[in-house]
């Protein structure tokens, strides 16, 4: 445990002094109006309109982020599980599965799973 602790500060504190390190050593300019303005291919654009963007797929794309994260750390659990803690490892384990099969019944409850509507 004490080696766990010691692997995420030394994480914390590399990831701190190199983010300290890059805004020391980066150049400190005020950006220009030509350098804010868009440039696609030498000419510039005359109506500042955007495509409509569909909030489902925005929605969908949400869910399956969040369900791929979910997915990549179940794939760690068979480690944790024979590491230490096996009980506890075990009803985590079941809480997660079940945190995530209740939120894939509320996203099919709710509709956001159905494209065409």
């Amino acid at each position: 445990m004490l080696t766990i602790i010691y692997l995420v500060m030394v994480t914390f504190s590399l990831v701190f002094l190199l983010k300290v390190v890059s805004i020391l050593l980066s150049e400190q300019t005020p950006l220009m109006r030509e350098e804010l303005s868009p440039y696609e291919c030498g000419f510039e654009h005359h109506n500042v309109s955007r495509v409509p963007f569909s909030l489902r797929y925005f929605f969908l794309t949400l869910i399956f982020l969040l369900f791929d994260l979910e997915i990549v750390l179940m794939l760690f659990m068979p480690y944790v599980i024979l590491f230490d803690y096996f009980f506890i490892s075990i009803l985590l384990l079941i809480l997660f599965v079940y945190v995530l099969y209740m939120s894939l019944i509320y996203e099919w409850s709710d509709g956001t799973l159905e494209w065409l509507s």
